[in-house]
């Protein structure tokens, strides 16, 4: 793919009902899958699951609705979700018996990084993906986030 020709955003809304999370996540994985992003079905599956874990979220905490952005910056796959809840995400440790709390550390796991910045009103949660070689951490995608930090404000 041409870095100087990114595709243009998908951007969509959400509402909580019974098949919404999934819907979700498949137009993700299909928006990649047809700008042809150079994306494992491992590093493909980890979207998915990341999506699922922040959309929860989002639907779970923030109220019924959210909005997703997927992007392609040329190197990773980024996904925001924006919701109206001014409450910054938790990263925490669930315990054994707990039947939720993991989501987030699923995510910081499975992706490359990921992050949150406020809205007005809400949040927009974001995390990125990149193919099994890219190393995964902050150092790795720091330059990519600085670039693209005036489109998440």
């Amino acid at each position: 793919m041409n870095h100087q020709q990114l595709p243009a955003p998908d951007e969509f809304h959400v509402q909580a009902d019974t098949d919404a999370i999934g819907e979700a996540r498949q137009r993700i994985v299909r928006t990649a899958q047809r700008w042809s992003v150079p994306l494992s079905d491992s590093a493909l599956s980890d979207v998915e699951l990341c999506a699922s874990e922040v959309i929860t979220n989002a639907l779970t905490h923030a109220g019924d609705e959210c909005w997703v952005r997927t992007r392609w910056t040329g190197r990773f796959l980024q996904i925001e979700v924006t919701d109206r809840s001014p409450r910054p995400p938790v990263l925490s440790a669930a315990l054994p018996d707990a039947t939720g709390g993991r989501g987030l550390a699923l995510v910081e796991c499975l992706s490359h990084d990921w992050g949150w910045v406020p809205r007005d009103p809400g949040k927009t949660v974001f995390f990125l993906v990149a193919d099994d070689d890219v190393p995964k951490g902050p150092a790795t995608v720091d330059a990519e986030l600085l670039a693209c930090a005036g489109r998440l404000a």
